[in-house]
């Protein structure tokens, strides 16, 4: 063997060599999305007894330079299960504000029916931002509440919703 031919394998083994250690000593790239999708929430019951609130608030502080961060424009909304609209309201929230959208269900009573039990409805609550934009300090819940006692009974943080499966829903 030549010493050419010897030095041209040592430089693709080397070649390789790196190649393969870099390949186990880089980390997996994650996308950053600068600006993420609004809360989606799913659905959750509530009798005459009940009230729901959604609430949104702008946690937002300067940044190092100074500047405040975006404001929280958004309509707070409630829907049913065949996607009507319950109730709605629009919120501009400067960093450090809070909005909430209260939704309480009024049923007709049972006719003739004694042993039925409470009236119950489906229905879930959703943040639609006005200017198409959702500002990363704000940041939305949904919670039941019993109208006597004040006292919750479910809290729930917005579930993820990313890509073509969050377009168009509100």
């Amino acid at each position: 063997m030549s010493v050419k031919t010897a030095r041209a394998r040592y430089v693709a083994a080397a070649s390789v060599a790196v190649l393969v250690g870099a390949g186990l000593l880089s980390r997996s790239a994650t996308a950053f999305n600068p600006q993420p999708d609004p809360p989606r929430f799913g659905m959750v019951g509530i009798v005459d007894s009940q009230t729901a609130r959604l609430n949104l608030v702008n946690l937002g502080i300067p940044t190092p330079d100074g500047l405040p961060p975006g404001p929280c424009r958004a309509h707070l909304k409630f829907f049913d299960g065949e996607g009507n609209l319950l109730a709605s309201q629009r919120v501009d929230l400067k960093p450090g504000q809070a909005a909430f959208l209260d939704f309480a269900p009024s049923f007709n009573p049972p006719v003739n029916d004694t042993n039925s039990g409470p009236q119950r409805a489906e229905i879930r609550g959703a943040i639609v931002p006005i200017d198409g934009a959702y500002a990363p300090p704000c940041k939305a819940t949904v919670e039941i509440f019993d109208n006597a006692t004040g006292r919750s009974s479910i809290f729930i943080p917005p579930g993820p919703c990313r890509g073509a499966a969050c377009l168009g829903q509100p």
